[in-house]
């Protein structure tokens, strides 16, 4: 599990660390070839940059789900006394984020295969490429929703720590 676990989150940010970048520097040339007029911009440039920001975004929340980084509203459970009753309580919203990631996950791989045959304006790029995004960080989400169900609030120390080496 931790193998696998480590796998899934270098693949995660790599990706995120390339799609950012790409971003980013596409971003500044569009920037740089705006004021020199005799440069001719790219038309698909404003395209990509906002596409691959998605991807950015969405592998991005998965990693606010690890590092429980995200708001919340706590009203309801800081009126809650007992600490079994409050355990409880915040596994049973996280069951129901779960449930709803789940929908967001299979609506969203409905939604991209179903704009396979669909190209971005000025590239002969698929947009289900791009729209792909939303069940993948959906999946990322649910698997660090699984990690911290079966490994405790702490998973990310355990899975993400340095194994100790002999010698």
């Amino acid at each position: 599990m931790k193998k696998l676990y480590r796998a899934l989150n270098s693949i995660r940010n790599w990706v995120i660390i390339f799609v950012t970048s790409f971003t980013v520097l596409l971003c500044f040339l569009q920037i740089i070839l705006r004021y020199f007029s005799f440069l001719r911009q790219f038309a698909w440039g404003d395209e990509i940059i906002r596409l691959t920001s998605i991807w950015a975004v969405f592998l991005g929340i998965s990693i606010g789900v690890r590092e429980n980084s995200h708001f919340t509203v706590t009203l309801l459970e800081e009126h809650i006394r007992n600490p079994k009753i409050r355990k409880y309580f915040q596994m049973a919203i996280d069951v129901i984020v779960v449930f709803v990631l789940a929908v967001v996950c299979y609506q969203g791989i409905i939604y991209t295969a179903s704009s396979t045959a669909s190209y971005l304006q000025n590239v002969r790029i698929p947009i289900a490429l791009f729209y792909a995004a939303i069940p993948v960080g959906a999946a990322y989400c649910i698997i660090e929703y699984i990690y911290k169900f079966i490994y405790g609030p702490s998973y990310k120390e355990k899975m993400l720590a340095k194994e100790a080496r002999n010698g």
